[in-house]
């Protein structure tokens, strides 16, 4: 009789594919079962991709098809390894730099069709997601950041972000058109002499310094985290001299700037063992870390000893989901947005609340999503932003404020959504031909119809700005959707108030609303 082997238990194998500004790399983990991921593989080969993107504002062919053998090669690695790229345990993902190419579309497709895979671009809102997911590790390794104000600076090929902490919160976010590869063409376009690179790149950093200097010069940052890719390639030489895992002066920093700006490209690949591709960012990365920290009177900064490549692709598989903590500092940063337009605070909470509850007793009718909730909240408590500029027509300010806000932890089309639902909390209701809502294509359309639907009925229950109505049932009926409002007698006020608030929720949801005191 044939023995049958039984093969051991094998746990699942992830992975995870980043096409970033000047590689393309590769990470396979698995879950021990106690939280942690074991690294299996790692693959990474350079590419100069935010090269042609900030230099000639596409990708050359030679890019693409070297892209498109890079990823065929690493599907190959998967594949022998027993993941396939099209499943759930798989992710691929690409540097939103790549949104500033004028043919994306052309290497999005080469990659389609020649890999048979498709590719997630990055935005703004999950680039901060991820940092977000970098910094809370800091908050467990530099454990003064629970109690010191600390300011987490990443400085990435296109853009940099800071992040404000105040005794381990969130306080402020930010983001600037600066980054490694963006100044790196900007200066090789204009420098004609290598020994005045560093003065160029400071000069070309000046206008951004301005509006960083104005956001934090004045909040007492007692300590600054540097993270990035070139920055934490280059910790390694910081750690060696200082005897110190994370933490260096800024003397000894501004030393290593000037011996990196005294290399050539050569050298820089030999002495920091980087490829091509990143000795071409990485005095930028250093200078414009360097200026920043001066402008801001630190004396001390620490970069973090991890590998930025592996952690940025661990946190690339666990990042989709929104976890509470992450969505606290969202609505937080919402919040001292409000403050600062004079939003009366008690209001807008009392709607968000409403809102949320509304929202949760009707899943049947709108099958929106978590994100979604989350954005009719940001709505919610920044509604009535506008009427700092004027109380006539403040829905309208309302939705220009918000869309020139930044908001932590939201990419820019959120936030378009979110003004767009804050526009409609009064007034008219959306029409195809207004700006903003007219670009939106038809799932987007909707989505914004039914949350200001939601949020116009939040805000006429709330009509007396007294936050009297606490306890809502909402029951639904073949024609109508019942509010029954406990320990209400008299809803006159909110009567009247849905009579013009709640026609666009009837209209979508083809129910009337009928308001039900508690007898």
């Amino acid at each position: 009789m044939k023995e049958v082997l039984h093969q051991p238990h094998t746990p699942d194998l992830n992975a995870a594919i980043h096409i970033g500004a000047s590689s393309i790399s590769l990470l396979a983990m698995t879950d021990t079962g106690s939280g942690q991921m074991e690294h299996v593989d790692f693959l990474q080969q350079s590419t100069p991709i935010a090269h042609d993107v900030f230099s000639k504002g596409k990708l050359s062919r030679k890019t693409i098809e070297r892209c498109v053998s890079i990823i065929q090669g690493f599907i190959a690695s998967l594949q022998e390894l027993g993941i396939e790229p099209n499943n759930a345990n798989t992710r691929l993902v690409a540097t939103n730099i790549l949104s500033e190419a004028t043919n994306k579309d052309i290497f999005l497709n080469r990659i389609r069709i020649s890999c048979g895979i498709n590719i997630e671009i990055l935005d703004d809102g999950e680039m901060t997601r991820l940092i977000y997911l970098k910094t809370r590790r800091r908050l467990s390794d530099t454990p003064s950041m629970q109690k010191r104000t600390t300011l987490i600076l990443h400085v990435g090929p296109g853009n940099t972000r800071a992040i404000l902490f105040r005794n381990g919160r969130i306080e402020h976010y930010s983001n600037y058109r600066l980054g490694t590869h963006r100044t790196s063409e900007a200066v090789d376009s204009i420098l004609d002499d290598q020994k005045n690179s560093r003065k160029v790149i400071r000069e070309h950093v000046s206008g951004q310094l301005d509006l960083i200097r104005e956001d934090y010069g004045s909040q007492g940052i007692q300590d600054i985290v540097l993270i990035g890719y070139e920055i934490q390639l280059v910790s390694a030489f910081i750690q060696k001299s200082q005897q110190s895992t994370t933490q260096c002066s800024l003397q000894h920093f501004s030393e290593l700037c000037r011996q990196a700006a005294s290399m050539g490209d050569d050298e820089l690949v030999a002495h920091f063992r980087v490829d091509y591709q990143t000795a071409e960012a990485l005095l930028p990365a250093l200078e414009i870390n360097l200026t920043i920290a001066r402008a801001l009177n630190i004396d001390t900064i620490h970069i973090p000893g991890s590998d930025y490549e592996k952690g940025l692709l661990q946190d690339l598989y666990s990042s989709t989901s929104l976890s509470e903590e992450f969505t606290e500092e969202v609505v937080r940063s919402a919040e001292s947005i409000a403050a600062k337009y004079r939003v009366n605070n008690q209001h807008a909470k009392h709607v968000a609340y409403l809102c949320r509850t509304i929202f949760e007793q009707t899943q049947e009718l709108h099958s929106l999503t978590d994100q979604d909730a989350l954005l009719l909240h940001i709505a919610a408590i920044l509604h009535e932003c506008g009427g700092f500029i004027s109380s006539r027509a403040h829905h309208k300010h309302s939705q220009y404020i918000i869309q020139n806000c930044e908001i932590f932890g939201l990419a820019y089309t959120d936030i378009e959504l979110i003004a767009l639902v804050a526009r409609y909390h009064r007034n008219s209701e959306p029409k195809p031909g207004h700006s903003g809502y007219r670009e939106l294509n038809d799932e987007d359309r909707m989505r914004v119809c039914k949350l200001a639907a939601i949020l116009r009925v939040a805000d006429a229950l709330e009509r007396t700005h007294s936050a009297r109505i606490k306890d809502l049932e909402i029951r639904i009926s073949k024609r109508r959707i019942h509010f029954l409002l406990k320990n209400i007698t008299d809803a006159n006020v909110e009567r009247l108030a849905m009579r013009s608030k709640g026609n666009l929720f009837e209209n979508i949801f083809g129910l009337e609303i009928n308001l039900v005191e508690d007898k």
